[in-house]
């Protein structure tokens, strides 16, 4: 048995959650999970998703939560599928997973990270 030491419980989101990286969302992607101190994201990555920004959106499909500017730094951002096909079109799409730690923040970033943590997902076991 595997015993997790991490300083946040992680959290998995009930509906369609969604993470916006970059200023011109260079990655986005469906939330995988999320916790108080960052999160990870699965995204189809073309040739050209590079992103210096440090900044982070967090947001529902049905726009009932959008948290705006989150300030974060990435930890890693690696390919998880390779497609296995001859199309040169598909060759440059792969999926891969971000993973970002928020950085300092503010008292309402905070607060809206707990109502999203409340309201919008259940804890991992």
């Amino acid at each position: 048995m595997r015993v997790e030491h991490r300083r946040y419980a992680r959290y998995l989101p009930r509906k369609n959650a969604f993470a916006a990286l970059g200023s011109k969302y260079n990655r986005v992607g469906k939330i995988i999970d999320i916790s108080l101190g960052g999160l990870a994201f699965e995204y189809i990555s073309g040739e050209n998703s590079c992103s210096n920004s440090l900044e982070v959106d967090i947001f529902l499909v049905d726009n009932v939560y959008h948290l705006y500017n989150v300030p974060c730094k990435m930890l890693y951002d690696i390919q998880i599928h390779v497609p296995h096909v001859n199309n040169k079109l598909i060759k440059i799409l792969t999926t891969k997973r971000c993973g970002v730690q928020f950085g300092e923040l503010s008292d309402y970033d905070l607060t809206q990270l707990k109502l999203f943590l409340e309201g919008y997902t259940i804890g991992l076991a």
